[in-house]
């Protein structure tokens, strides 16, 4: 849909992990379709700021690089 507007929303959790370079999780969703097991963007991080950058930067690449007509793809 060419002009659709796609509302999407990111978590950021504190994550027990065995590594802690991996102690922060955060995923992209989108609002209208929120499934907690299937994101359309996660990854884990070793820090707070870390896995906010990385989401604000996904969340830029959504937006400046949509692709008409497509649904955005899970991970």
């Amino acid at each position: 849909m060419i002009g659709a507007e796609i509302l999407v929303h990111a978590r950021v959790f504190r994550y027990q992990a065995a590594s802690p370079d991996r102690s922060w999780y955060v995923d992209i969703d989108d609002l209208n379709d929120q499934r907690p097991d299937d994101p359309i963007w996660y990854g884990y991080f070793e820090s707070h700021r870390a896995a906010i950058d990385a989401a604000c930067n996904q969340i830029t690449a959504l937006r400046d690089n949509p692709r008409p007509g497509e649904r955005l793809a899970r991970e």
